[in-house]
């Protein structure tokens, strides 16, 4: 990592980039102003102060290189969770302009090391393909088994 890829805490201010890297990287879902209004309200008024919201950026003279938004949970003590404590990195994104470079490489590993600081005794995240062997480089494994369930478009179904 060298100078140019110092990744450095994410501030409110950096809210309205946050979101252009986000949408960059969404996989479903509709983009509608409210959803983008709400994730960039929710940073700026979280970043900083929620202690379970971790963001790293790499900053440019025009705005965000890249992020990673990551987020402590607590759950229950156990083998895997010495502290009840987990991390799950949400985002990991690069601007095409800047891809290349260990941007992607500098956030993560900023953001792996705080969450470790938080006490997380564990942290997950989803690998899409281009992005795998970056994680398996930090030491990141795949683990079979987890499935999802989400509402659909007209909500949860009962």
């Amino acid at each position: 990592m060298t100078l140019a890829t110092a990744a450095r805490p994410a501030v409110p201010e950096d809210a309205d980039e946050l979101l252009r890297l986000r949408v960059a990287v969404l996989d479903g879902g509709p983009l509608t102003d409210e959803w983008r209004n709400t994730f960039r309200d929710d940073m700026r008024e979280r970043l900083g102060t929620d202690p379970n919201l971790l963001s790293y950026v790499v900053p440019t003279a025009d705005g965000l290189a890249a992020c990673a938004i990551g987020i402590v949970y607590r759950g229950y003590l156990g083998p895997a969770f010495p502290t009840g404590l987990w991390g799950r990195i949400h985002t990991v994104a690069t601007d095409p302009a800047h891809q290349r470079r260990g941007h992607g490489r500098a956030v993560t590993t900023a953001l792996v090391e705080a969450l470790k600081d938080r006490g997380c005794g564990s942290v997950e995240l989803r690998a899409t393909t281009a992005g795998a062997r970056l994680y398996r480089t930090l030491g990141f494994e795949p683990l079979d088994g987890f499935m999802t369930l989400r509402p659909g478009p007209g909500g949860w179904t009962r």
